[in-house]
């Protein structure tokens, strides 16, 4: 058996009630302040095989789920080229409790829910819903689903090609660790670490935003992820 365990880190273009951050509005609900369609497909899948999925309240402005508490742009001065005012000048305590409130909750709800997976069932397969604009690199960003991983884990290998395969089939133009590499900073490349050994598998999935903008893409994509990770969890 293999556990499952389903994410969306940038699911939301919200502030906090009260926060203004001084962000013009078409900013704060573009791609630089979330992931378009991610959480669709997220709560798709997760509806299909009947999981709940671990969700990003709030704007990657307030804090960025997808980095690790240590990086720099976990509370982001600028994010995709948008200044962030109300982050320009955010005191060390101001951004700590930030941290403790927001960012720290979610990781552990994560972590908890891999670590039952691998004490329950063995193994785990975590993944992480995201989108990409293809607008930002028009003539390398030519597809639909970016599979992010790291070749170098071969559990993880093993499953996200099966993914890339199976996504393929369904007739979805897929690439390995496009636009983005499987190891660059996130939640699944610090569990990985974490848990480093074990049977973890932290596969991140990148939409492009020409899929999640038309009419049924983000719900074709889950339709073609579902029954591959039903059958994962069922090996």
């Amino acid at each position: 058996m293999i556990g499952l365990v389903l994410s969306c880190e940038h699911a939301s273009w919200t502030l906090p009630p009260g926060v203004d951050l001084g962000v013009a509005d078409d900013v704060l609900r573009s791609q630089a302040s979330w992931d378009p369609g991610a959480y669709e497909i997220a709560a798709r899948v997760g509806e299909a095989v009947g999981l709940p999925v671990h969700t990003g309240a709030f704007s990657r402005m307030w804090v960025d789920l997808n980095r690790p508490p240590e990086h720099a742009d976990v509370v982001p001065r600028v994010s995709y080229g948008a200044a962030v005012p109300g982050n320009a000048e955010l005191a060390a305590d101001e951004r700590a409790r930030r941290l403790a409130d927001y960012h720290a909750p979610f990781w552990a709800a994560v972590r908890r829910d891999v670590v039952a997976r691998l004490r329950i069932d063995g193994a785990c397969l975590h993944v992480s819903s995201h989108s990409f604009d293809p607008a930002l690199d028009p003539a390398a960003r030519r597809f639909d689903v970016g599979v992010r991983y790291d070749p170098a884990v071969g559990f993880e290998a093993e499953l996200a090609e099966r993914l890339q395969f199976g996504l393929r089939a369904a007739g979805l133009d897929v690439r390995a660790n496009q636009p983005y590499s499987g190891k660059g900073p996130g939640i699944t490349t610090s569990l990985r670490a974490e848990l480093a050994g074990q049977r973890y598998a932290g596969v991140q999935l990148e939409t492009s935003f020409a899929v999640t903008h038309a009419p049924g893409g983000c719900a074709r994509v889950a339709a073609a992820l579902t029954p591959l990770l039903e059958a994962v969890r069922g090996a």
